[in-house]
């Protein structure tokens, strides 16, 4: 018989990103981060946590920031990495961990 049980605890990794965010989106800055980031898949939800840097630029402000993500399964750095390749407007992954 299989022993399930409550306390182990949600797969998430905390990262630091830097990502272009578009002049003219439709929220602030960090709900716009936070949406762009949840695209992939295996992903429930993205929390900004810290913000490290803004640097407007013409078209895009380019934002660092400190992500928690909750996944839907466990990940390795690597999974992460490729999962965050995805989201566009992705600039770099700073730190994973």
């Amino acid at each position: 018989m299989a022993i399930s049980s409550d306390n182990d605890p949600e797969p998430t990794t905390t990262v630091v990103v830097t990502i272009r965010i578009p002049c003219g989106a439709d929220g602030d800055l960090v709900t716009d981060a936070e949406e762009r980031l949840s695209r992939p898949e295996d992903i429930d939800t993205v929390t900004v946590d810290d913000l490290h840097g803004i640097a407007p630029k013409l078209s895009a402000t380019t934002i660092t920031v400190g992500i928690t993500i909750r996944w839907t399964t466990t990940m390795t750095d690597a999974q992460v990495r490729r999962r965050l390749a995805e989201v566009p407007g992705l600039e770099s992954i700073e730190r994973i961990g």
